[in-house]
């Protein structure tokens, strides 16, 4: 009677941690919320239960040997094809991987707590619900740098002195080391990728802003300031 309790408080603290990560993944609109997050949880742990104590009534049997990790194992591999489903790739942009992460962690916290390690599938929680909160636009890590990488998506004009206009811009915010990559051309517009390294000091508001006003530019669009 005690173990199957303690079964159900795995189960339920399981499903606890997964609400907390997929709260925070709900917030931002994230493809995979709290739902998700609490059956990959309470999914893990129960697959960890049976790895681990499904099998008793045959290992009085004469010869029979197994090994109780090879279950829980299959929880690592088989969990990949919904990581990959969270990630969409559109043009040279990528978007999901910090959720696909998540949710691969939270089938680790899953076994963790069928594995009745309590407190390192708590403590594993809180640490990702943190790092996933505060480092989500990489705003506190690029505050403390000289200098960050931006990386944009511009629709230009279909001609070369929107090009040059664009150029002579970067040049005149003292930004040398920029490249430019031909993503896609046609007779409507021209779709470039820049990789820049800007200053820190750098208004990249009023940056950006500036550059949506120049004549040849149709969209400006950022890749990097936010997961």
């Amino acid at each position: 009677m005690w173990q199957s309790v303690d079964w159900t408080m795995r189960l339920l603290v399981a499903a606890l941690c997964g609400a907390l990560i997929g709260f925070e993944r709900s917030k931002l609109k994230k493809s995979a919320g709290i739902r998700t997050h609490m059956v990959v949880a309470v999914a893990a742990t129960l697959i960890m239960l049976v790895s681990k104590y499904g099998f008793y009534d045959v290992l009085s049997m004469h010869n029979v040997v197994l090994d109780p990790s090879r279950i829980a194992a299959q929880i690592v591999s088989g969990i990949s094809f919904i990581g990959a489903g969270t990630i969409l790739v559109r043009r040279s942009q990528i978007s999901g991987l910090t959720t696909a992460a998540g949710v691969w962690a939270t089938a680790a916290i899953g076994m963790a707590e069928g594995a009745g390690m309590y407190l390192i599938g708590i403590i594993a929680t809180l640490l990702i619900v943190l790092v996933q909160k505060y480092f989500h636009d990489d705003s506190l890590i690029n505050s403390l740098m000289r200098s960050v990488r931006l990386r944009l998506q511009i629709e230009l004009l279909p001609n070369s002195d929107a090009v040059k206009e664009l150029k002579d811009f970067f040049t005149a915010n003292e930004i040398d080391d920029v490249t430019f990559n031909l993503m896609e051309i046609d007779d409507k517009m021209i779709v470039l990728e820049s990789d820049a390294l800007v200053s820190n000091r750098l208004d990249r508001n009023r940056f950006l802003l500036e550059m949506k006003q120049l004549s040849g530019v149709l969209m400006v669009q950022v890749s990097n300031m936010k997961e």
